[in-house]
């Protein structure tokens, strides 16, 4: 059967569907909205309208109300298409306007080719009849109808959720209200407090017809309840509106439903749909379905703000660790610039070691020699004066070479490696005592050496710091005629080894200079000593992760306290100092 078919199908997927569906021996006119339809109406003559209802610009209603109105076109046989929930509206729609037939989506082919070629033939001039089903018809369509529509609404919110903006779910939500409700025009508004809103308007009429239609004062009253967070349905029913809505003109205002975007914790704007298609007003069941709408709306808005929010932390976290990373390059190139000059300042000092070690003892040890050949009488015999000059200078020369010794010993303190191991302390006394035996000789001391942990720690630089301390109390206990020297372990208020003495003490004024290099409490000619040996101490116990302090009353002796890191460990049997004879 030979024909021309003009199809209004805004989706190019369903209309080359349709199309082919159609079979050949047609020509077939195409067209993306009603406005275009109805433009090509002007120029050509079908002898079939195919068209859908929910198109931009101008809807299927609206094109087939002017078609009807036209003359020439008045008797041009038309077939409307529509999702299948809508086929119940549509079916009276399609009666208000003489339409012959109606196509549910999705298309069936015989159904396409049946129904075509019926309304070229004019075989039949109504609607056809429905079979005969145990329930009614009209339970069938509503049971259907509501089946389908659940599946329209299931299929918006999988295509809302996949919107990651919200400009994305303000046109999603608009173009599916407006074909969900069969409503002339759609307008979303989505916003949050201190943020720039989106709107987005899906319409079937023609601009001017839009601005006139939302420009009204009956909408803008209704549309302020909305924006305020009320709901908003005119008019309430649809027999109030059908003597008014049997009248309008395209952008005329028939009626509106409106409802706010949100949930129970906020409101983020509103959805309102004006002038139902096919009807004179929305109904009860429109205003549930627009308010399921809503809410899926705000819940997919709520999300866009977590995501951006998510997306925000991850920015920040990804910049933050770049940071680190970039310090953590600038740390590790610093780190091998400061190692250089370390290993560069290490050689130098042991440069500086080896001269003062070599280069200054030698001029030493030659005045210590010509001293000694001047006043042993070798080169004349001198008066007494000159021999106690000589024995000055001999006393000058021993001193100077006891403070380079210090030197080199404090400086072997500070670079040497450590090489810690387990050390009993009471074997580390036992070996500074027998080194100091020369010391300890010819006088009364009572020891006083308790039971004292094992640690882990450097055992030679362990043993030349209790030398230095035990030294420091031999010499400064010799003005007793009986010297008490006390070596113990105590743990009030923390672990630490004690070293007492009662000696002639010193003034706790100046206790903050006790472990300076150089500094000496005492006068040279009362006790000798460089001022060197308690800074070795110091830095001896720093370097083990400890510290060092000292407490005195003047007259009444010294107490010298240190920790070490790990001091922990269950203290040995005591071991006895030597005695005197």
């Amino acid at each position: 059967m030979q024909g021309t078919i003009l199809v209004a199908e805004d989706d190019p997927e369903a209309r080359e569907l349709l199309i082919l569906l159609l079979g050949g021996g047609y020509e077939v006119l195409e067209a993306a909205d009603g406005l275009e339809a109805f433009d090509i109406l002007s120029r050509h003559s079908p002898d079939l309208l195919i068209t859908d209802i929910v198109m931009p610009r101008m809807d299927g209603y609206e094109l087939v109300r002017k078609v009807r109105q036209d003359q020439r076109t008045a008797r041009l046989p038309v077939i409307f298409c529509s999702a299948s929930y809508h086929e119940r509206e549509v079916r009276e729609m399609a009666r208000s306007l003489g339409v012959l037939n109606t196509l549910a989506k999705p298309y069936e082919m015989e159904v396409v080719r049946e129904v075509v070629a019926t309304a070229l033939a004019s075989k039949v001039t109504s609607l056809p009849g429905r079979p005969r089903n145990a329930i009614s018809p009209e339970a069938a369509e509503c049971l259907r109808g509501a089946q389908e529509r659940l599946n329209a609404m299931v299929a918006f919110s999988r295509h809302l959720f996949e919107k990651k903006d919200l400009a994305g779910i303000a046109a999603c939500a608009s173009h599916s209200a407006r074909e969900i409700l069969l409503a002339q025009c759609a307008q979303v508004y989505v916003s949050q407090q201190g943020h720039k809103g989106e709107l987005s308007i899906a319409s079937g009429l023609g601009e001017r017809e839009l601005n006139e239609l939302l420009c009204s004062q009956m909408y803008r009253q209704l549309r302020t309840v909305v924006e305020e967070g009320g709901s908003a349905m005119f008019p309430m029913s649809v027999s109030e509106g059908a003597s008014h809505a049997s009248a309008s003109e395209a952008g005329a205002f028939v009626s509106m439903l409106g409802v706010p975007i949100a949930t129970a914790s906020h409101t983020y704007g509103y959805l309102s749909v004006v002038n139902r298609i096919g009807l004179a007003a929305f109904t009860e069941e429109d205003l549930g379905i627009a308010r399921a709408l809503a809410t899926q709306v705000a819940i997919a808005y709520e999300n866009t703000i977590r995501r951006r929010e998510l997306e925000a932390q991850v920015a920040r976290r990804t910049d933050m660790e770049n940071e680190v990373r970039r310090l953590n390059r600038e740390l590790e190139a610093r780190v091998k610039q400061r190692t250089s000059e370390l290993e560069r300042a290490n050689r130098e000092l042991e440069a500086f070691s080896y001269s003062v070690a070599h280069d200054l003892r030698a001029p030493l040890r030659l005045i210590d020699a010509q001293v000694q050949m001047l006043a042993s009488g070798q080169m004349g015999k001198l008066q007494r004066p000159a021999i106690v000059q000589l024995e000055q200078i001999r006393r000058g020369a021993g001193h100077m070479s006891a403070l380079i010794d210090g030197l080199l010993a404090l400086s072997r303190v500070r670079h040497a490696d450590m090489k810690q191991t387990p050390v009993a302390l009471n074997d580390v006394v036992r070996k500074a005592l027998d080194i100091l035996a020369a010391q300890i000789e010819g006088r009364q001391i009572e020891w006083k050496i308790g039971s004292l942990p094992n640690v882990t720690c450097d055992a030679e630089l362990m043993l030349q710091a209790f030398i230095n301390l035990i030294d420091n109390a031999i010499k400064y206990s010799r003005s007793k005629a009986q010297a008490v020297i006390e070596i113990g372990y105590e743990t009030d208020p923390s672990p630490h080894i004690v070293l007492r003495d009662n000696g002639v003490g010193f003034d706790m004024r100046y206790a903050s200079k006790l472990f300076g290099l150089f500094q000496r409490l005492h006068r040279q000619d009362e006790f000798e000593g460089t001022g060197i040996g308690l800074a070795t101490v110091s830095r001896i116990i720093e370097r083990h992760g400890g510290k060092v302090w000292a407490e005195s009353t003047l007259g009444e002796g010294a107490v010298f306290r240190f920790t070490l890191a790990g001091l922990l460990a269950s203290p040995q049997s005591a071991v006895r100092g030597p005695q005197p004879e």
